[in-house]
């Protein structure tokens, strides 16, 4: 495991057919106020539909998963030390 900080070789190197692509998690929440605990995820894939399927797999199961349409810039995911197809909570 590389010390903390470092980047992994393989982090946050998008491809060209990929992109890191942010999506919204929304789950209930009885502590919350609202009801519910709404959170965010970065995934790099080749899709959204597959960012979609990624972040399903990572969150429960009563968890409503929906895409925001933004998209984060190679130099913020480097910044992040995403990994492609691998869920990161922000």
């Amino acid at each position: 495991m590389p010390p903390a900080g470092a980047h992994s070789p393989e982090a946050a190197m998008i491809e060209p057919n990929q992109t890191a692509y942010i999506l919204k998690v929304t789950r209930p929440d009885e502590a919350e106020l609202s009801g519910s605990l709404v959170m965010f995820y970065a995934v790099i894939t080749t899709s959204e539909d597959e960012a979609l399927a990624v972040v399903r797999q990572a969150v429960k199961a009563d968890a409503v998963v929906k895409p925001t349409g933004v998209r984060l810039a190679q130099q913020t995911a480097s910044a992040l030390n995403l990994e492609a197809g691998l869920a990161r909570a922000l």
